[in-house]
């Protein structure tokens, strides 16, 4: 570990919140339908971050960089082996060396240590959650509940992080929710796994009602999901507490991928919200540089007064100067593989058979795609980044523990893992 800065006896907490599946544009704070009264008060008296973006679109490992502030593929197919095969320590490992105690509250079995190996570091990682094969989802109240009895078992400071798993596929939120955003839709569609599933795996492509209906059913599930932070924020100190809410990747609702994310790296997919409050953060501001999630990491440290480790690719976003280029991917051990390469004003999108440029101010929705010749410059930065950190790896295990019979199907059916 070569950590940077000098180790405080004291700081203030760090509670990190993260809604899995969440993109930023369905939120009402980034232009989108879906009222967040509980996040928008936190942006209010912090930051929010205009362009922040996941580097990856899936749940283990967009978190491995979330709290260690490296890229992806440096630790490794983390679900396939269980963990990251990266050494450097993470926020979490860094605030446990400075006396802080760390406990997290899983709401979905993608995190289940078992799967992912997240739990590294942590004094407490709750990670139950219910054998429904419907929905693999510890409801939010649940989660809530159970991280508020946790904070409040604290004399001293702090790292709580905390995983909402509600807007993931499945779209079933309460009536009283889906009723706020009703788009009169009087078919037989629902937000189910059943129903959407035909649509997820590509044999069919919805009409625009039916699109319509399905992304007022996920707003719903964002807003009744915001309700459920409220006794969460209620608990912490805000004079002594930094929040963090942010989501591992978002949705995709068009390009012919729909309901999905694991193989996306349109913005609908990578954008995703940022919003850090508390000692250090400036109330009101909004930052339109382009932020990646391995900043978020040596944000909060540096705002804690903790120090951070050499290793770490992310900035201090409160000391951005010209933004620069995020790089998200998608699985590198699958078949097919993309890559972005996305700055404030363009993004370019790599696939094994084409390269796809979008001007990202006079095309947003990323509807006209040009042909991009030269990539060769990024593939060769990326891949030199990626050699750095050999001397940090340690070989993947030849065998890792077997995962039991039942996650494996449930992983399966969620699409994160692939049947043999």
């Amino acid at each position: 570990m070569q950590l940077v800065g000098e180790t405080p006896k004291w700081g203030p907490s760090i509670l990190i919140i993260s809604l899995d599946t969440v993109n930023a544009e369905t939120l009402a704070l980034y232009g989108g339908i879906a009222q967040t009264p509980n996040i928008d008060k936190i942006a209010a008296r912090g930051v929010l971050v205009e362009q922040a973006i996941s580097h990856f679109p899936e749940t283990c490992l967009s978190h491995w960089s979330m709290l260690s502030g490296v890229l992806p593929e440096v630790h490794g197919n983390a679900p396939a082996n269980r963990g990251s095969i990266y050494t450097g320590p993470t926020l979490v490992e860094i605030a446990g060396s400075a006396g802080y105690r760390s406990g997290a509250v899983i709401g979905g079995i993608t995190l289940q240590d078992q799967a992912c190996g997240l739990g590294r570091g942590f004094d407490h990682y709750d990670d139950r959650v219910p054998n429904n094969p419907q929905d693999f989802t510890r409801p939010a109240p649940q989660v809530t509940k159970n991280a508020v009895a946790w904070i409040q078992q604290r004399p001293g400071p702090y790292v709580a992080f905390v995983h909402y798993f509600d807007a993931h596929f499945p779209y079933t939120p309460k009536a009283e929710y889906a009723a706020k955003y009703g788009t009169g839709y009087s078919g037989a569609l629902t937000g189910s796994d059943v129903d959407l599933r035909p649509f997820r795996d590509g044999g069919k492509t919805p009409t625009a009602d039916e699109l319509a209906h399905i992304h007022s059913l996920y707003a719903a599930e964002i807003t009744q999901l915001d309700a459920a932070l409220g006794p969460l924020l209620d608990a912490v100190d805000p004079n002594n507490t930094i929040v963090v809410i942010t989501a591992d990747h978002g949705e995709s609702f068009g390009h012919d991928y729909w309901f999905n994310h694991r193989e996306g790296l349109w913005d609908q997919v990578i954008r995703v919200p940022l919003i850090v409050a508390g000692p250090g953060f400036e109330p009101g501001v909004r930052i339109s540089e382009q932020v990646g999630l391995i900043d978020l990491a040596p944000t909060v440290l540096a705002a804690a007064g903790l120090p951070t480790d050499t290793g770490m690719m992310g900035t201090d976003l409160r000391a951005l100067g010209q933004a620069g280029e995020v790089t998200s991917i998608t699985d590198p051990w699958r078949e097919q593989s993309s890559m972005a390469v996305r700055n404030a004003a363009l993004k370019v999108l790599i696939t094994p058979s084409r390269q796809l440029g979008y001007d990202l101010v006079q095309d947003p929705n990323e509807l006209a795609p040009f042909v991009v010749t030269n990539v060769d410059e990024q593939l060769q930065t990326y891949s030199q980044i990626l050699k750095r950190y050999a001397p940090r790896q340690v070989a993947a295990p030849a065998a890792p523990p077997p995962l039991d019979p039942q996650r494996v199907e449930q992983l399966e059916s969620l699409g994160y893992i692939a049947p043999d």
